[in-house]
């Protein structure tokens, strides 16, 4: 199997890609190549020409900027299957924000000027970029959203929430990011983030694994406590916290 078939199948299965067919995938696969970058590397440089975008496979990014007086603000964190690098389809243009990495990631680079190119002569998938580029940008809206309306602690159990799974009658979130990367991400200092987690230990949230793994107790409590909607949590059962959240 080649770079391009082995790159085909990676892109395949991430949702900005999943609808399209396989000659498209192909066709786009060969304008890509593998790069992996080490721990705590700049990938993208803010208002550098912005040549690539990025489909991370494996690791961890942070996406931030600098404000007036030179302080970095993280705006997310993203992991496998996000892309990063979108201004890279504007003709001369250049990159709105800096990602770096937070662990050894390996990613998939996407030409940007081509890319651009096989975008303006396919319509349909030129939309179906636009319709999941949106998603992101609602999602990213609603998070700013979440830091202005609810306390600390409240954010905090908002984000376990996202992606806790059930395991024997509890729920259970992995963090695979250091605690000090979430705390930029939510708005907080490492301090905050610890006292958000002792509040959220009175609800039953606790630490296990060396703090690696976060246990619920009660899902729904906790969801409850942190004022996502009741009655879409009680109706929709597991599926129905996800989209609340």
């Amino acid at each position: 199997m080649n770079d391009v078939e082995r790159i085909s199948g990676v892109l395949r299965f991430a949702n900005y890609f999943r609808t399209w067919p396989q000659e498209d995938i192909l066709e786009l696969a060969s304008l890509c190549r593998w790069v992996r970058f080490d721990t705590d590397t700049m990938m993208i440089s803010a208002d550098e020409p912005a040549s690539a975008l990025y489909l991370i496979v494996n690791g961890h990014v942070e996406l931030s900027f600098k404000d007036q007086d030179g302080k970095d603000g993280v705006i997310d964190l993203l992991g496998n299957g996000q892309l990063v690098g979108e201004c890279a389809l504007v003709p001369d243009g250049c990159y709105a924000v800096s990602v770096r990495t937070l662990e050894a990631t390996t990613a998939v680079r996407i030409d940007g000027a081509g890319f651009a190119d096989f975008l303006a002569a396919h319509f349909d998938r030129a939309l179906t970029m636009m319709s999941a580029m949106t998603e992101r940008l609602c999602q990213m809206l609603r998070q700013a959203e979440e830091l202005k309306c609810r306390s600390a602690a409240q954010r905090l159990g908002i984000y376990f929430l996202a992606d806790a799974v059930p395991i024997d009658g509890v729920h259970e979130t992995p963090l695979t990011i250091e605690k000090s990367a979430l705390a930029r991400k939510l708005g907080m200092t490492s301090e905050t983030i610890s006292r958000a987690l002792k509040k959220l230990s009175e609800i039953g949230v606790s630490q296990h694994a060396n703090g690696h793994i976060i246990r619920i107790a009660d899902a729904e409590m906790l969801a409850d406590w942190c004022g996502l909607s009741g009655n879409d949590a009680k109706e929709g059962g597991e599926d129905a916290f996800k989209t609340a959240v």
